[in-house]
Formats: C-alpha cells, structure tokens, sequence
C-alpha cells in the first residue's frame, strides 16, 4: 500500500505546521514515543523487586543500553546517512533493519541481566519484549501498526500487573499518544487501534505463559 505525505496541504508540512493543535500533537508523539516512556517503565520495574532505588538505577542503566540506547544510536546513524526517513521511521518498508537491530540488542540485554543477577521481572519482561517484538515485526512486515501505541499499553499493561489498579489513570496517556498519531498522520486510526490492543493483550497473555 503505497503510504501518504504527511502534509496538511500542498504549502503545509506538518512537520511545520504552528497550528496549535498540531504543535500539540508533534510534542505529545516525541515525549510518549518509545524510547522516551521506557526510561520510567524499566525504572519501575526494576524498582518493584530491587534491593533498593540505586540497585534499581543501575539495572534500568543496563537495560535501557540495550533496550533504547543502542537502537536509538542505529536509527539517528541511519538517518544521517539517509538510509532511515526519520527518528521515528515513519516509512513502512524502513523498519525491518531497525527491527532487527532492536531485536538482537535486547537479546544482549536479557543476557547481560541474566549474568548479573538482575530482579525476576525485570528480565522476564525484556524477555516477553522480545517476543513481542518478533511479532510486531512480523505484522509490520504487511502493516503499518503504531509502535507508539503497542509500547505505550504495553508499558502501561506490564505496570499494572505489577503494582495494580492505581496505573490505570494512566491509560488517559493511551488515548492522547494515538489521537497525535492519527492528528500527524503517521498512522490511521485502525492501525493505532490496533497496537493499543497488542500491547495490552501480548504482554499480559506472555508474561502469564512465563509464571509471572
């Protein structure tokens, strides 16, 4: 399916565009997108089962080297290089390497946690990570589902396994990340759905499957 300019109209980018709602949209995409909401999530659930904050600060370091920093280094290489459209890889047919990339870098990452002893949770959730990102790959492979949607519910879901009912507030977060999505026009409003519902149903059904 051949993907749309993400223009307002033929003058306009959005990526331009100081209209407020728009404006709006663009800083709610960048500070719920992926890598920034894994910092706090990883942080929590190392948290949830650490000795203490600073056990848990320095496992979230060693996660997140794998988990976001690595990645995010491949993806800002890439686009420099003019291999990768942007940060967020808007492109479809772009994401494979990236994918990949991600993929083998958490893997480094569940052994790294597995060598030093890290908290249960925290690496069984890189592990249901993984295999959720094996099947998103496999889905982005014929469609453009939300990587802000799925990451965002599935941090959201994780925690509310974890510490329960007092996250679910949270989930209002759900609703603004996939209404700035659809607003920039980086996503249709199927496709947002879509990687809500993945990332509440895949991590609670994995992390079920792997005795929780």
């Amino acid at each position: 399916m051949r993907e749309q300019p993400l223009t307002l109209d033929k003058n306009t980018p959005l990526a331009t565009s100081q209209l407020p709602h728009i404006r709006i949209a663009r800083y709610l995409s960048a500070i719920l997108s992926p890598i920034v909401i894994s910092i706090p999530a990883v942080f929590l659930v190392a948290l949830s089962q650490a000795a203490n904050q600073y056990t848990a600060l320095g496992y979230t370091a060693l996660t997140l080297f794998f988990l976001s920093v690595g990645p995010m280094i491949y993806i800002a290489i890439g686009v420099k290089m003019g291999k990768l459209s942007d940060l967020d890889v808007s492109k479809r047919s772009q994401r494979t390497g990236p994918f990949l990339f991600g993929l083998s870098s958490a893997l480094l990452g569940l052994i790294a946690l597995a060598l030093t002893r890290a908290p249960r949770a925290l690496q069984s959730v890189l592990l249901a990570t993984i295999i959720i990102g094996v099947i998103l790959l496999i889905i982005t492979a014929w469609w453009k589902i939300s990587m802000h949607a799925a990451s965002l519910s599935g941090a959201l879901t994780i925690l509310t396994i974890i510490y329960g009912a007092i996250c679910l507030p949270a989930y209002v977060l759900l609703l603004l990340v996939c209404w700035s999505r659809v607003v920039l026009r980086r996503h249709t409003t199927g496709q947002v759905i879509a990687g809500s519902i993945a990332g509440v149903l895949l991590p609670w059904l994995l992390l079920t499957c792997i005795g929780f």
